[in-house]
């Protein structure tokens, strides 16, 4: 039976009042790395590489199902990459563009072999449309990378995808968040169609 289920049956079948929190909801959240614009923030690296999502913008960030996706005739699509890392003590998502991935990567691959758990860096950005500046500058030794699978899972958390079951793979789990964005995109793209139609009758 599905963890999501068998939770609610949990709490239906005790006491629980309504002024109240469920604390262990909240500790799957991985929050986002904020980057200022003219600060500096420092990251330890958990990840081995990018996990990656194409996107559009509809007033919030929404991952594209690619196929079958109804948003992809009507708004133009951006990649997303993201790694984990540790900041301010706790673990953390570095999300980056397109170019600032590209920047990232390369300056690790050409003087540190890759991205790889456990490089120190520090991000910057000048402006708040230019790309993310990385800098490696240490080493740090002792750290435990995170699985492509739980950081997918954590990345889709921040848009209100359900987790990766324990007998997931990437690809199952992949097919599954697919079928969910796909009817999400759907809703979606009729209620800009019916927008639009609208604006254009009103005028």
């Amino acid at each position: 039976m599905c963890g999501v289920f068998s939770s609610k049956m949990r709490r239906a079948n005790r006491a629980c009042p309504m002024f109240d929190a469920d604390k262990t909801l909240g500790s799957n959240r991985w929050a986002l790395v904020r980057l200022s614009v003219g600060g500096e923030t420092e990251v330890v690296l958990l990840s081995s590489r990018f996990f990656s999502l194409t996107t559009h913008f509809a007033r919030v960030t929404i991952p594209c199902s690619c196929e079958d996706c109804d948003l992809c005739g009507l708004l133009p699509s951006r990649g997303l990459f993201y790694v984990a890392a540790v900041c301010g003590g706790s673990v953390r998502i570095v999300e980056l563009g397109g170019l600032s991935a590209s920047l990232f990567e390369q300056h690790c691959k050409l003087l540190h072999g890759g991205v790889q758990p456990g490089l120190q860096v520090l991000l910057s950005r000048k402006s708040a449309k230019a790309p993310v500046r990385s800098e490696v500058i240490g080493w740090k030794d002792g750290v435990c990378a995170v699985e492509p699978l739980d950081l997918a899972t954590h990345v889709m958390a921040l848009y209100k995808f359900p987790p990766a079951n324990p007998s997931d793979s990437m690809e199952t789990y992949e097919v599954r968040c697919r079928q969910i964005a796909a009817v999400r995109n759907r809703r979606l793209a009729m209620q800009l169609m019916e927008g639009q139609r609208t604006g254009v009758q009103g005028r």
